[in-house]
């Protein structure tokens, strides 16, 4: 009978999963991007569209917070998409100083497109998972996610 090697030990086995993350992340980010090119559009103004199809209305500063984009990024995003026609900015009437965003019908259309493309890679990344073992990975994604953000409130300057 062969000798089984070693155990990993535990800091070895956190890292691969750690990569293991990471390399699926990026993976999925490089498709989505290859699928959204051939429609016309990039992944951050995809966010855009699906978040403003979501809540129409969202103020620039609740879009941005909702968006992986840098938030200096969303100003010139929201002004190519204005410009192409797919969103309209209009002005709170409780708060003049704020501009409230949706989708025109031709920028609804799109996001429903982008919406779509994002579905079809999902369920490329899922297909064959148990819902068992989708719950328990968004319960350890969630996790790890709180103990991040516990990490990042120690840290000034960070989010």
């Amino acid at each position: 009978m062969a000798e089984l090697p070693p155990a990993a030990p535990a800091d070895d086995t956190a890292t691969r999963t750690w990569l293991s993350v990471v390399r699926a992340y990026h993976l999925c980010g490089e498709l989505i991007a290859a699928r959204l090119a051939a429609a016309g559009v990039k992944t951050s103004e995809h966010e855009i569209l699906v978040n403003l199809r979501r809540q129409p209305g969202l103020s620039q500063q609740a879009l941005a917070a909702r968006c992986f984009t840098a938030k200096s990024h969303i100003s010139g995003l929201l002004g190519e998409l204005e410009s192409r026609g797919w969103i309209t900015r209009q002005s709170d009437p409780a708060d003049g100083r704020v501009k409230r965003l949706s989708l025109t019908p031709a920028g609804a259309e799109m996001a429903a497109r982008t919406a779509a493309i994002q579905a079809e890679v999902v369920a490329l990344m899922t297909e064959g998972t148990a819902l068992e073992e989708l719950v328990l990975v968004a319960g350890a994604m969630a996790e790890v996610s709180r103990r991040l953000e516990v990490a990042l409130q120690g840290i000034p300057g960070a989010k």
